[in-house]
């Protein structure tokens, strides 16, 4: 079968293709959520490896996959990031220098759109588009202004966006933490993002740069998804914004819309989760913190496997306060 996973991780992201024998990650997460993942599903060699951007909660988990002999990693994509001063990013920059000179690994960067690279053909039906950041933007770098334009890009407005397409199908938008700057390039360069998922931007937190409401209407007229994933946790920002799903709503009204883990504003109180438990490694099914949990979808049939889909029906019907529950 293949699949796409958006892995519970809390608040953080990382996804994994599976298609073929070959495996693909996008992003790490934090922690050691991704090794767990990895774990159970008995993956220890990765094809490729990539990295949106250096934000801590989409980068930290590859520590754990370079550092330990037991992942084979023989790819990774990764963007500089000059105005990122982190010890976890000199730790990595450290790590993937000493994996390279070792010969166990082959990096590539300098990642835009408006290039077709040769790992973007994955198996002979999965194929990644990379749609943000523009040329423009990726010359600049993060700390930079974007030229003729006047605004700062920022780390997440330099994430690397992918679209995720299968036997020609476009799956799912794959988005880090894009902001505005990168939807307006989108935009303005008519670049197509349309897919029948969307992992939101940023966990569903605010853009940073104009409203909640304008952005989420911008971005769902160009991607028109029939389903929207928050790859969010519940002990953080509390997102998703509910502006976000409101204008969600308003755009889409027959939207799908999961959250990885419980919004407090969904439900203020924890609640004791005996209705379901994800059969995959879910960060949220310790103390019952998940909503949707772990998410796989078939990208063959382009539907969620398994009984998840409809266990998340039930239980967010049945939350008085739910953002979605209404319409689920």
């Amino acid at each position: 079968m293949s699949t796409l996973t958006i892995i519970d991780v809390g608040h953080g992201n990382a996804a994994v293709l599976s298609d073929a024998g070959k495996v693909v990650v996008v992003d790490t997460a934090g922690k050691t959520h991704l090794q767990r993942f990895l774990d159970q599903a008995d993956l220890t060699q990765i094809d490729l490896v990539i990295i949106s951007h250096t934000d801590a909660d989409h980068l930290a988990g590859l520590i754990n996959l370079l550092s330990n002999p037991k992942y084979l990693i023989k790819k990774l994509i990764i963007n500089p990031d000059s105005i990122k001063g982190s010890a976890l990013w000199e730790d990595v920059r450290y790590l993937i220098d000493d994996q390279i000179r070792r010969k166990q690994l082959e990096l590539e960067h300098g990642i835009s759109s408006c290039s077709v690279y040769q790992w973007c053909k994955v198996t002979e039906d999965l194929f990644l588009e990379v749609v943000s950041p523009s040329p423009a933007m990726a010359l600049s770098g993060a700390g930079q202004i974007l030229p003729r334009d006047g605004r700062k890009l920022t780390s997440n407005s330099v994430s690397i966006v992918l679209r995720v397409l299968f036997k020609n199908e476009p799956v799912a938008l794959l988005t880090g933490d894009m902001d505005r700057i990168a939807l307006d390039q989108i935009i303005g360069h008519s670049v197509k993002i349309s897919a029948k998922y969307l992992v939101f931007p940023h966990h569903g937190g605010l853009p940073g740069e104009g409203t909640a409401e304008s952005f989420t209407t911008d971005l769902l007229g160009a991607v028109r998804p029939e389903s929207i994933i928050f790859s969010n946790g519940r002990l953080k920002f509390n997102n998703p914004n509910p502006e976000i799903i409101d204008a969600s709503v308003r755009l889409i009204p027959a939207i799908n819309i999961l959250c990885t883990q419980l919004s407090k504003t969904c439900c203020e109180n924890q609640l004791a989760r005996d209705d379901y438990q994800p059969k995959m490694y879910s960060a949220g099914s310790d103390g019952s913190l998940f909503c949707a949990g772990t998410v796989e979808i078939d990208m063959g049939t382009l539907k969620i496997n398994g009984d998840a889909a409809s266990a998340h029906r039930s239980f967010v019907s049945g939350l008085p306060n739910s953002l979605c529950g209404k319409r689920a």
